[in-house]
């Protein structure tokens, strides 16, 4: 309770029950004053594997389109019983009374009944011979392999989604450690201008623009380190993390040695690889078969269906009576309703010969594209090391020539801010190259096979 809260409870003037009804208030007012501590978020350590594994596990995305996946399977069940033999049991009682006169069309009205008669057991019936329905069951089939197919293209999304939110935060926290160590360097320059200008070999101006500098690499550092944090929230949202947890990455940003990849034989693969190209198949099939379906209408159906039943007028009179049935039927004329399907059809299969067309074509632009990045993305990551060496180098020369008296600390400053593009070129180029990479994975279709196995 707050220090110093005191109560006073006379006997002869406040009960005993009221002094403690005051006592209990007391307390709950103090603790509606007391602030609840605020938990800090959990961290969950995760290489890029285990966060792309994790995606793939539990993005909304990924797990709506898998219940899409179920359900289309669900319905290829429900068509497939259209072909299997059904059974079912029925009962029926009645009770009849009609007027003769309906029936023997006499003048004379009169009544006919009541009569009463009781029936049970089992009806069964068969499809023998129908096209169209063995059709469906087979667009339906076709229908859980697109469905199989537009899952791989979330999940393929979904994984590219992850690895480059990985990598740019990958990115941020290299360009935040970076911040760090020119921050580090500023502030040892601005002490080394104040020590000259102690000593009378260093200007006042040098001393000001050195701090000046210290404060711009003090504020890219505050902008590094948010960046850091706005990253990590894009990636756990993408995890679908709990609201009290925060992902750690665990990897670096870092260049790896690739193969090269041969154009035709990188097209090749995608054309294959690629979910998109296996849900155009999927559509292909499905408008060949309902092309099919439509003409198939014109064919005979023949059904056949059966009765077994327990009929009598009371339970204790009946005897077993049967009906066994086959209906054929052949449709001549329906109004031109099979001709308009059949057209339908045909359209649709010359549109999805057409989106064929724009997909292959956007296969290629993104497979050479992504070929091509990868590349100059290499030369980059060798360009931008060597700017960086030799940022490193100015900055050392500068700092010498500034401490021997040589120079102002224009040449320092001037050096450092090559120094920060450098460093700012070398961040970028490795993160292009790991970039160009899931590119290049992607228009292959083998994002999952690169960076889930």
């Amino acid at each position: 309770m707050r220090t110093g809260a005191y109560i006073s409870c006379p006997s002869r003037i406040v009960a005993p029950v009221l002094c403690l009804l005051l006592f209990a208030a007391a307390f709950y007012e103090d603790a509606l004053g007391q602030t609840a501590p605020v938990s800090s978020p959990q961290a969950l350590p995760l290489t890029l594997k285990d966060a792309v594994k994790l995606a793939l596990k539990q993005n909304p995305q990924v797990v709506a389109l898998r219940l899409l996946s179920l359900e289309s399977d669900r319905d290829r069940q429900i068509s497939r019983a259209a072909l299997l033999p059904q059974a079912n049991l029925t009962a029926l009682g009645v009770v009849r009374q009609y007027n003769l006169a309906s029936v023997v069309r006499s003048a004379t009205r009169g009544t006919g009944g009541p009569f009463q008669f009781i029936q049970a057991g089992p009806a069964f019936s068969q499809s023998l011979f129908n096209l169209p329905l063995f059709r469906n069951y087979q667009i339906s089939s076709e229908g859980v392999r697109e469905a199989n197919a537009q899952e791989n293209i979330t999940r393929e999304d979904v994984t590219a989604s992850v690895v480059t939110q990985y990598i740019l935060v990958l990115r941020a926290f290299a360009t935040y450690d970076a911040a760090k160590v020119r921050v580090a360097l500023a502030e040892r320059l601005y002490e080394q201008a104040s020590s000259l200008q102690k000593t009378g070999i260093g200007l006042n101006i040098d001393t000001t623009r050195a701090q000046v500098e210290l404060q711009n690499e003090r504020q890219n550092l505050i902008d590094a380190e948010t960046e850091t944090h706005t990253t990590n929230y894009i990636l756990a949202e993408l995890l679908d993390l709990p609201r009290d947890q925060e992902p750690v990455v665990t990897d670096k940003l870092q260049f790896f040695d690739l193969p090269e990849f041969e154009e035709t034989a990188a097209i090749n693969t995608a054309f294959v690889s690629r979910p998109e190209m296996q849900v155009q198949a999927s559509q292909e099939r499905i408008t060949n078969l309902e092309r099919k379906s439509a003409l198939d209408e014109r064919a005979p159906q023949i059904d056949f269906t059966g009765i077994w039943l327990y009929q009598g007028s009371r339970f204790d009179n009946g005897i077993p009576a049967y009906r066994y049935q086959i209906a054929f039927n052949v449709p001549l004329f329906t109004g031109g309703r099979i001709h308009a399907e059949v057209a339908r059809a045909s359209l649709e299969q010359k549109r999805i010969a057409q989106n064929r067309q724009l997909l292959e074509a956007r296969i290629v632009r993104e497979v050479k594209s992504a070929i091509v990045e990868l590349d100059a993305a290499r030369k980059n990551v060798d360009v931008a090391n060597l700017g960086l060496q030799l940022a490193n180098d100015e900055v050392a020369q500068a700092q010498r020539r500034f401490s021997a008296g040589v120079t102002t600390n224009i040449e320092v400053v001037t050096a450092q801010d090559a120094l920060a593009r450098a460093n700012s070129n070398q961040i970028d180029a490795l993160y292009r190259f790991n970039q160009s990479r899931v590119n290049l994975a992607q228009a292959m279709g083998e994002v999952q096979n690169t960076y889930a196995k």
